[in-house]
């Protein structure tokens, strides 16, 4: 008799993980709810952090500089033999600052 409880309690156990994982399913695939809007119909913010645009595209542009004032450095004929330094930088930036990013070009 004393097997009955245990496998009783092996199958609610075993329950209870099948229902987590339905209700774990089922959030993951529920479409989100459309964001609050702000009466200026702008997305109110979700608690994260604020993104400042002008911010990260200065930071880019004064990267740009640097390296652009590094590779000139590096071809001054009077500094000797030039050497080159190839670098490539992958920067990826918040879909709302596109247009401020593609100024940059």
């Amino acid at each position: 008799m004393a097997g009955v409880g245990v496998r009783r309690r092996i199958v609610v156990a075993w329950a209870g993980l099948c229902l987590g994982g339905l209700v774990a399913t089922w959030a993951l695939t529920v479409e989100p709810s459309e964001p609050p809007r702000t009466p200026a119909g702008e997305p109110a913010p979700d608690g994260g952090h604020a993104v400042d645009c002008r911010e990260i595209a200065a930071s880019l542009a004064r990267d740009r500089a640097e390296a652009e004032r590094r590779r000139q450095e590096a071809l001054d004929p009077s500094e000797g033999d030039p050497y080159v330094v190839q670098s490539l930088v992958d920067v990826a930036v918040p879909v709302e600052c596109a247009d401020e990013i593609e100024a940059l070009d």
